[in-house]
């Protein structure tokens, strides 16, 4: 396998300077285009094909790119041109999980009635699942006892306030103070914040990525 590189992730060299070098015989540079460009593959992967099978598709793209840099025209930004590679990866992966899902599918099974959650929204509905869950964590105890026990457990006014020895209104009051300081903290929740992929996760794909590479030629530069 390539050793990694000693590098930071975000070296000042551009994306073409990488690939000209990569092209005359630096294959390890390959490295900074993929540490560079992980998180933006990540998340498309995700959108179209949720967690698991995002990184093998991040995987198979991250391969093809490498074969096809010396056809890279520069036409449009590198970052546009991997992106292509990674959305026509996941819809072959798609495709194939179609055909897959309609040969083991009896002709008679009925349709659902409604859509199924995308894999974008079942990632992203963890993502805020987890901030929420977090958010509730760090309330104090007066207002996350009473907020756990009516809207999460469904608790009437009176059952939480028979259950925390609190007054009705007592109850109405932390309630409502809970629920500002959590709309509050969920504020900065926002999607764009969410699937990264960094660190530990990018280095993993980055050694399998070189792995594959390291038997592989240099890609060729097309005049």
């Amino acid at each position: 396998m390539l050793p990694p590189l000693a590098l930071m992730p975000y070296s000042p060299l551009t994306d073409a300077e990488i690939i000209s070098r990569v092209l005359a015989g630096e294959k390890q540079l390959f490295e900074l285009l993929m540490r560079r460009y992980n998180q933006r593959m990540f998340r498309t992967g995700v959108a179209l094909l949720g967690h698991p099978a995002a990184e093998e598709a991040m995987q198979n793209a991250w391969v093809k790119a490498y074969v096809q840099l010396g056809g890279f025209a520069g036409r449009a930004s590198f970052p546009t041109w991997l992106t292509r590679i990674m959305l026509n990866e996941c819809l072959m992966d798609r495709r194939r999980q179609q055909r897959f899902v309609d040969l083991n599918t009896p002709d008679d099974e009925p349709e659902p009635a409604a859509a199924a959650p995308t894999p974008l929204q079942t990632v992203l509905n963890d993502e805020l699942r987890e901030a929420l869950e977090a958010a509730v964590q760090s309330l104090p105890d007066k207002y996350r006892s009473v907020f756990v026990l009516r809207e999460v457990e469904g608790l009437s006014v009176a059952a939480t306030a028979g259950a925390l020895q609190l007054s009705e209104a007592n109850v109405k009051v932390r309630l409502l103070r809970a629920r500002e300081q959590l709309r509050t903290q969920l504020a900065g929740f926002a999607p764009q914040h969410t699937f990264a992929y960094l660190g530990a996760r990018c280095t993993r794909m980055v050694r399998r990525v070189l792995a594959r590479l390291s038997a592989m030629p240099l890609p060729l530069a097309r005049n």
